[in-house]
């Protein structure tokens, strides 16, 4: 007790463990006041943000000098943050929910994401990933339980909780990826990241394609779930690999000699945080976007088809720049990179409690056709 005492003295130092406190309450203040008619039910919602937000508060907490170490305690005492937060908002924020009472099922399903995400963030630094490797992986189990929550949601409504399924999900890959990868020693980090990388990067692509065919060919009413498809890889893969890099890069020593190198005049990049960040963020946004630029050049009168693929590629354009401005902001500020994390994964978590609050939703019957199989 006296060492987590301590290290939550020491945490309190860092942005993001109060960035991700405050954004968890707010998050949970605003899903309690949500309806879930059209959208995601609040648990689902919770369960994929409390992992995000866990993501975001533990950053690279493993010392990349022996990748096989992990510090429970400091983990720990990181995911706390947004835990005790996300209680506190389920907590106070009820006087403005519908039923005039705590939300208890959105107070355990954001507690389980938290949990759950933390500890399988844990694990896949156990295996040797790289700290953006392990939070792309997380984040892209946690987006994976929220649509299948969502999926058991709409097709039982009233007889299976997607809170439930969704908060399962999570909690299995976490046990799965202990039994499976925490008993083993460590690998080195080279091979294991580039394995993740380019399993992370395929599972992108064969999504795009999916919801090219599915939800911008066949069923273009839909094409609001691609977008959401899209943009949620578009955080998991960009967003880990942009702040925190590729483990050398953005490490303090690399800093201090990246400012101390003399600047070329050259239109080539040299090797640093810029060019690793640049290159997360269009080879990312680049490999979501050309699915939907093929079909708005295959749609020809079909204003429909267009309309909706070119929104898609708005929709990453405007993250892409998005996430290079607190990028290139963080840099100027010289700002860790765990606080640029946090600030796009809080961001980003607290623009999509908004939304739904705020009551950008899907028509209810938006999610028949397709998870059916109608």
């Amino acid at each position: 007790m006296r060492r987590l005492i301590l290290l939550a003295t020491i945490d309190a130092r860092r942005p993001a463990a109060w960035l991700t406190l405050g954004v968890a309450a707010i998050v949970a203040a605003l899903l309690s006041a949500a309806p879930p008619d059209g959208c995601p039910p609040p648990a689902v919602i919770a369960v994929a943000m409390g992992a995000s937000l866990a993501v975001a508060a533990i950053g690279d907490a493993t010392p990349r000098a022996n990748a096989a170490v992990i510090d429970a305690a400091r983990v720990a005492e990181r995911a706390a943050w947004p835990l005790v937060g996300w209680w506190s908002g389920c907590l106070f924020g009820w006087p403005v929910a519908a039923g005039g009472q705590p939300d208890v099922a959105l107070a355990v399903a954001g507690g389980l994401g938290i949990v759950a995400g933390g500890g399988l963030f844990a694990l896949l630094n156990r295996r040797g990933l790289l700290g953006a490797d392990a939070a792309s992986a997380t984040l892209v189990v946690a987006a994976g339980a929220g649509a299948l929550g969502w999926w058991a949601e709409s097709v039982w409504p009233g007889q299976m909780p997607g809170g439930g399924v969704a908060s399962g999900v999570l909690a299995g890959g976490a046990v799965a990826a202990w039994a499976l990868l925490g008993r083993q020693p460590g690998g080195g980090a080279l091979p294991t990241r580039a394995a993740a990388r380019h399993l992370l990067t395929a599972a992108a692509m064969m999504g795009a394609m999916a919801g090219m065919v599915g939800w911008l060919f066949l069923a273009v009413e839909l094409a609001r779930l691609d977008l959401a498809a899209s943009l949620a890889w578009f955080v998991a893969l960009a967003v880990p690999a942009a702040t925190l890099g590729d483990g050398v890069s953005h490490a303090a020593l690399w800093r201090r000699l990246e400012r101390l190198a003399p600047r070329g005049g050259g239109v080539r990049l040299a090797p640093g945080r810029i060019r690793d960040s640049l290159q997360a963020v269009l080879t990312t946004a680049a490999l979501l976007g050309w699915p939907p630029i093929v079909v708005a050049a295959l749609a020809g009168g079909d204003v429909a088809k267009s309309g909706a693929a070119l929104s898609v590629v708005g929709a990453l354009a405007a993250a892409a720049g998005v996430l290079l401005v607190i990028v290139s902001l963080g840099r100027a500020v010289g700002a860790t990179p765990d606080t640029q994390l946090a600030v796009a994964v809080a961001g980003t978590c607290l623009g999509l409690a908004a939304c739904v609050a705020l009551g950008l939703r899907l028509p209810p019957d938006a999610l028949v056709p397709p998870f059916v199989g109608g």
